[in-house]
């Protein structure tokens, strides 16, 4: 879309960057726009991967944890997605399959958090990531200021808590809310089916219940109004390139038209109307 192109680049930060949960909405995203990706990865297997996988100018990783500046003890699983300084709730993850299995401690490390408030990018955060097995609500609250000036963060979050000491759904959610966020769409919904019971052969296959959350909060309305035109730009490419939010997108489109005085939102219907579009849930 060579008319919303952003002239800043789209700062996108992701906190939990290991490849075992790979992002291609944040790919194309990188792919298509001016945009620079910062990750936070602590768990050193997992930095080691991304470093030797990503050779991307705008991508640059780093190998320690975002959290409330402390030291803590982190656990590394048996699968690597599991690790997190909290524990598994084994009496509740062992009702589904594998997770007993992949929740498993291998080893302890110390490591020495960083609150995201206090790291200095080139420019302010427009996107933001959060995939750290139940410590997101300790993120939130560190990274307060980083949050307000977001166009968009995403969050995974746990409807019933995989962690002991987990935050519940409901209340990180209302942590976003006091923040001036609200809840746009999920871009993932991640279901289990309880075992014994096999969907199709396989047990990584869900039905309907829910296990994880991959939950998009963007600024309330009224912040959203008062963008200027740079952000508007930026908002649209990463709700049209990360999200297929084509919608929104045309929503955010006839702002920047009052804005600058500009034409646009029918070429952008056109291109829209060329796409296969599917309705995600």
């Amino acid at each position: 879309m060579d008319y919303i192109n952003n002239n800043s680049k789209i700062i996108a930060c992701d906190i939990g960057a290991s490849n075992c949960d790979p992002t291609p909405h944040i790919d194309n995203l990188l792919k298509n726009t001016n945009s620079k990706l910062y990750g936070f990865e602590p768990n050193k297997i997992e930095f080691e991967k991304l470093i030797s996988e990503n050779k991307d100018i705008n991508r640059e990783f780093f190998n320690y944890a975002i959290g409330n500046g402390e030291e803590k003890l982190f656990n590394i699983c048996e699968y690597p997605g599991w690790s997190s300084f909290l524990e598994a709730d084994i009496d509740y993850v062992k009702n589904f399959h594998r997770f007993e299995l992949d929740a498993v401690i291998k080893d302890k490390i110390k490591i020495k958090t960083k609150k995201l408030d206090e790291i200095e990018f080139e420019n302010k955060v427009d996107f933001l990531k959060i995939d750290v097995q139940g410590l997101e609500s300790e993120i939130i609250e560190c990274s307060k200021n980083t949050i307000k000036n977001c166009l968009v963060v995403e969050l995974e979050l746990s409807p019933i808590p995989l962690y002991k000491k987990e935050k519940k759904f409901s209340y990180v959610c209302k942590q976003m809310e006091d923040l001036n966020f609200n809840l746009n769409m999920f871009q993932k919904i991640n279901t289990k089916t309880f075992k014994p019971f096999i969907l199709g052969g396989s047990s990584l296959n869900g039905l309907h219940t829910l296990i994880q959350l991959d939950c998009v909060f963007v600024p309330s309305y009224e912040t959203i109004n008062n963008l200027n035109s740079e952000d508007l730009k930026k908002f649209i490419n990463i709700m049209h390139y990360s999200y297929n939010s084509y919608d929104f997108a045309d929503f955010l489109i006839r702002l920047l038209e009052k804005k600058q005085d500009i034409k646009i939102v029918e070429k952008y219907r056109d291109d829209v109307a060329k796409l296969k579009i599917l309705k995600k849930y």
